[in-house]
């Protein structure tokens, strides 16, 4: 049964599964670079081991994650770089008004 609370974030968040899979990507980044970090800092051979095994399992995922997004059209890597930016800033300013 949702709670008040629940239909409150409800009704004042736009999310969907662009905006999840973004912040998944993001979330996946950060995990890669504290993995990275730990491995690299690491002083005995198992530890690295370890940490480069998990940072080859977030890099898959990803990769995953990435494939996903390209293929519904939320990433468009081969457009050029304008446009990209014409398209972020336009998403900003509707997300304003």
């Amino acid at each position: 049964m949702p709670s008040i609370l629940d239909n409150i974030v409800r009704s004042t968040t736009d999310i969907n599964d662009e905006v999840i899979c973004a912040n998944m990507l993001a979330s996946a980044k950060c995990a890669a670079d504290a993995y990275l970090n730990a491995m690299m800092t690491s002083t005995t051979p198992e530890l690295r081991s370890l940490y480069s095994a998990s940072l080859n399992e977030v890099v898959a995922g990803h990769s995953a994650l990435t494939e996903l997004s390209v293929n519904k059209g939320w990433a468009k890597p081969y457009t050029p770089p304008v446009d990209q930016l014409t398209e972020v800033i336009d998403k900003s300013q509707r997300v304003v008004e």
